[in-house]
């Protein structure tokens, strides 16, 4: 089929790059170590100040491109998550099980930091340590569904930490095994970050150094895209978020160096 010219959704855009469910995920149960190796070589869509937002899972899961998400946020309290969770779950899946998770199950090395943090320490919202966590979450799909709604099974990490530093830790180090898939990115005028997210913010700037550019970013309407991308505009947008911001798709570029 010929999809030059032709105006589509981002959903039927994605569908043409999907990818069969990574084994490890179907054969993953309850009580299994997290997979480190398996899951870091997955594709991973990550969505950085996400708090409890689905639309990342609903575009790239339903489209069956990505299966692994980590979503990041400053806000996370896990007894308040995992309530929301239980009362709104993702919808079409249930909650299979989950696997808490240290900072040595995420971090194969010592974090090398990429940037001198200290400059941004004077706006960096506090966290108490104490309260950090993280964890694995394994969706499945409700057994009426088929593949049509998305796969059989999703995984998400939801992690308390700042966005940017995370994204440094996981995918900018030496022996990072993967760019990301996909980053979601939207800023907020009043989302508590001390730096953006979007374009020539400290985000794009590591990981343009570290060469750590995902295939795709998915772009809030009030938000500067990364200039390693271009927006694909035969595409429609797509609204998402608490107040339902039309997000657009973009691609990297071709000729960016990885």
């Amino acid at each position: 089929m010929n999809f030059k010219n032709k105006v589509m959704t981002v959903y039927e855009y994605l569908k043409i790059d999907s990818e069969s469910i990574p084994n490890w995920l179907l054969e993953i149960k309850k009580g299994d170590l997290f997979p480190h190796q398996d899951f870091f070589a997955s594709r991973i869509v990550y969505y950085p100040g996400s708090y409890t937002d689905g639309h990342a899972v609903k575009v790239f899961g339903s489209t069956h491109s990505a299966h692994c998400f980590i979503y990041v946020d400053y806000h996370f309290h896990q007894d308040e998550l995992e309530k929301e969770l239980e009362e709104n779950p993702f919808n079409g899946y249930v909650n299979l099980f989950k696997i808490q998770l240290s900072e040595s199950d995420l971090l194969s090395n010592t974090w090398a930091p990429n940037i001198l943090w200290k400059q941004y320490e004077h706006r960096y919202q506090s966290i108490d340590k104490k309260a950090t966590f993280s964890f694995l979450q394994i969706l499945e799909r409700e057994s009426h569904l088929t593949d049509k709604h998305g796969p059989q099974r999703l995984a998400i990490i939801f992690l308390l930490a700042d966005g940017i530093s995370t994204y440094d830790a996981l995918f900018c180090q030496k022996k990072s095994l993967e760019n990301p898939f996909a980053v979601l990115i939207h800023d907020h005028g009043f989302g508590g970050n001390y730096d953006k997210f979007g374009g020539n913010g400290l985000l794009n700037r590591i990981a343009e150094l570290q060469r750590a550019i995902p295939k795709y970013l998915l772009v809030a309407e009030n938000t500067n895209a990364w200039s390693t991308h271009e927006k694909l505009d035969l595409l429609e947008s797509d609204p998402g978020g608490m107040h339902q911001t039309p997000r657009f798709l973009y691609l990297r570029k071709q000729g960016v160096i990885l």
